[in-house]
């Protein structure tokens, strides 16, 4: 796992984080989100390339073992490591050795605003593009540790967990979580706090990620 760890550090301090422009209109979210969303075969989950060619992010209940089959848009099949996970908000990042030929999507960094329009397509084997409603924040019995879960109106199914939920500059700001008591996603703010410790930016944590080596 030092190859990794040492990958890592070079994707921190040279051209690792994307610093892709915004995308606007529901035309271009769905292409957005139809190139970065992958699917995690060992499990048969969904993930998303985020912040990085070389990061997805999913959740951490769709992860078996260190290592992990992922698809991604392009039909290429990679490899992943898991580098960090969070038991709080159910959310994991993944480490690709080869960067993926498809943009990353960027992560939004502060809480939601209930009533906000968001995008979802869900599994890629399965994609369904459709808009809902962030109805409020709370906490979810499944997740009893995350206090600001984003319960939508998104119609998921089962395959749909780690697929990202976006606004309409198609950024990410939840993860499907589900759950068998309320339906919910994870905050985009929790897994920006995975991605930075990933990354090894200089950024404070509030106890809420508690990252593993794979």
């Amino acid at each position: 796992m030092s190859r990794v760890r040492a990958a890592l550090v070079l994707l921190a301090v040279s051209v690792a984080v994307a610093d892709a422009e915004p995308v606007g209109g529901d035309r271009a979210v769905r292409q957005a989100l139809a190139a970065a969303s992958v699917v995690v075969e060992t499990t048969g989950c969904t993930g998303v390339v985020a912040e990085s060619r070389q990061l997805i992010a999913t959740a951490k209940h769709c992860i078996q073992g260190p290592t992990l089959q992922v698809r991604l848009s392009t039909g290429e099949e990679h490899k992943a490591w898991v580098v960090a996970t969070s038991d709080a908000s159910d959310q994991a990042v993944l480490f690709l050795e080869e960067p993926a030929r498809v943009e990353p999507l960027p992560v939004v960094r502060r809480r939601q605003v209930p009533g906000t329009v968001l995008y979802f397509e869900g599994n890629p084997k399965k994609p369904r593009f459709q808009s809902a409603r962030l109805d409020r924040l709370g906490r979810c019995p499944s997740l009893p540790d995350l206090p600001n879960a984003l319960f939508t109106s998104i119609a998921g199914v089962p395959g749909d967990s780690g697929a990202p939920l976006v606004d309409g500059a198609g950024r990410i700001v939840g993860l499907v979580h589900g759950g068998a008591r309320c339906h919910i996603a994870t905050p985009s703010d929790a897994l920006a706090r995975l991605i930075d410790w990933v990354l090894e930016r200089d950024t404070a944590s509030d106890g809420v990620v508690s990252p593993q080596h794979a």
